[in-house]
């Protein structure tokens, strides 16, 4: 067993790992948004709870296709999980919801679908 005061942590290496992530994390989101902003998915699915599920899945499939396991590279690891695979895609996930409320949010880019239906939800609301 190691003695745990011998532990560190490599910002160089933390920085490399944190980069990957957010760049992972816009690909994935702008790659999604040809799914999620699809007038067929706001129409019909966009209430479901569906973004987070299929955010997750796709970013899993990407890191593991890549081996892309965080946590095993920030810790020096010789071998990659799949719990550090599950964890490394939730966190990129959830990045990508994140990069998703900067777009629509703070930036004001969202498809002629999504504007159309919060339009809509406003004009049911105001009744």
């Amino acid at each position: 067993m190691e003695d745990p005061s011998l532990f560190r942590i490599d910002w160089e290496v933390l920085a490399e790992v944190l980069a990957a992530i957010v760049v992972l994390s816009f690909f994935i989101e702008r790659a999604l948004s040809l799914l999620f902003e699809h007038r067929l998915f706001v129409k019909q699915l966009a209430q479901r709870g569906l973004k987070e599920p299929i955010a997750f899945v796709v970013s899993l499939l990407v890191v593991r296709y890549w081996n892309f396991d965080a946590l095993s590279v920030l810790f020096h690891s010789d071998t990659t999980t799949w719990w550090g695979y599950a964890i490394t895609a939730a966190i990129i996930a959830g990045g990508s919801k994140a990069s998703i409320k900067l777009f629509h949010d703070v930036m004001g880019t969202k498809s002629a679908a999504l504007r159309q239906l919060q339009a809509t939800k406003e004009v049911k609301a105001k009744g």
